[in-house]
């Protein structure tokens, strides 16, 4: 079982950028990938709301040096804060949340599974979905958006439901968990602001009504973004925890990766 990212560097794994055409023009993405080794599993990476930053390519790393081709979709296309590394102030992504189209990230993020499965070395029968926070979000958004994904594992989903529905927000992401057609993971930690034990009962609700096949899971003493890599969000236990049920999930539900 590997230990959660850290700053080590993988040397057999590449990162190439690309250009994945959508409907409403490019999106910028990067793909980090394993040695070949024939038809591999995939997992789209959804990032935090800070973007694409060192967490975000660290993590993409280590699910490719274990073995799986990672597409990490960008999906403020190029416009997301200027500090992606400042976990210490949270004013400027708050700004960006705040003015992101999640109609269009989200399909956004589709578009990237799209482009994984086009991949040689990825065998389209094994594409997952991953995110983190807002990221967690528009993978949950994908999920229900592609139910023939193999699977979906979605760390503290930020935004169950919108403060209000308009152009950018057109639907409660809760609202829509019955579409799900994949295997899915969540998880939340016990005092996370975002899923109080009342909310977090009736995801449950909603996920058995609606035979998702869904495992819940919650991590004791932990907040929100418990696998954030600075304080006071980071909680060592539940990042350690969440990332080995993560992974072990991945693997029963896609494959070997290797």
């Amino acid at each position: 079982m590997s230990d959660p990212p850290t700053t080590e560097n993988y040397p057999e794994v590449t990162v190439e950028e690309v250009t994945v055409p959508t409907r409403e023009g490019e999106l910028p993405a990067l793909v980090f990938s394993p040695p070949p080794a024939g038809r591999r599993p995939a997992v789209v990476l959804a990032a935090e709301a800070f973007g694409i930053n060192d967490f975000t390519r660290q993590v993409a790393a280590t699910l490719a040096h274990l073995g799986y081709v990672t597409v990490v979709p960008d999906y403020y296309r190029g416009a997301g804060p200027e500090h992606p590394e400042s976990y210490d102030d949270f004013t400027e992504v708050i700004e960006h949340i705040g003015r992101l189209d999640f109609r269009r990230a989200a399909l956004d993020v589709v578009a990237a599974v799209e482009q994984a499965e086009g991949l040689d070395a990825v065998d389209p029968r094994r594409v997952a979905v991953w995110g983190y926070c807002t990221g967690g979000t528009l993978a949950l958004l994908a999920a229900e958006l592609r139910p023939e994904l193999a699977a979906a594992v979605l760390f503290f989903p930020s935004q169950p439901t919108f403060a209000e529905l308009d152009d950018r927000h057109p639907v409660h992401p809760i609202d829509l968990l019955w579409s799900i057609g994949c295997p899915v993971l969540v998880m939340y930690g016990d005092e996370d602001p975002v899923m109080p034990a009342e909310r977090l009962a009736d995801l449950e609700r909603r996920l058995a009504a609606w035979h998702v096949d869904a495992d819940v899971r919650t991590y004791p003493g932990a907040g929100h973004a418990f696998s954030a890599p600075a304080p006071p969000l980071h909680h060592e236990a539940a990042d350690r925890a969440s990332w080995a049920d993560a992974l072990e999930f991945l693997a029963r539900h896609l494959g070997s990766p290797v």
